[in-house]
């Protein structure tokens, strides 16, 4: 009986483990995502939708993701998981572009991080430096 309540524990408990395992990890670079592109807009300061007609209006460029993925904490940045994040905020480095991209499936490479101030309306995002490279 012991044995089998083992075997049964061990059926419960490996899943999660293997799929701990196939998180990705905040502030690591070459990151590769895909993704369709679209552009959302949200409001912005000075009270983020609270006072809808006085708050600026910013658009941003997300990446609704291929497959969902999960993301570990850094311990340093950021202090918890993100799982099952389907949506991705692209944050251009270098003078990129997003909104020629919109409604194409790309694909993208950089460093994942966690939110930092109120602009950033997602669970993760990504630093992207170069391009992403448009799919089929």
């Amino acid at each position: 009986m012991h044995r089998i309540l083992c075997s049964l524990c061990f059926l419960v408990i490996s899943p999660h483990a293997s799929a701990a395992d196939d998180c990705l990890a905040f502030d690591r670079e070459g990151v590769v995502l895909t993704g369709l592109v679209y552009l959302k807009t949200f409001y912005g300061p000075p009270n983020y939708g609270e006072s809808p007609d006085t708050d600026a209006l910013e658009t941003q460029a997300l990446l609704a993701l291929d497959e969902p993925i999960c993301v570990r904490a850094s311990g340093e940045d950021s202090t918890v998981d993100a799982v099952g994040v389907s949506d991705v905020t692209l944050v251009p480095l270098g003078g990129i572009g997003f909104a020629r991209f919109s409604g194409r499936r790309v694909s993208v490479t950089g460093s994942l991080f966690s939110p930092i101030t109120g602009h950033h309306r997602t669970a993760v995002l990504i630093e992207v430096r170069s391009d992403p490279g448009v799919l089929r």
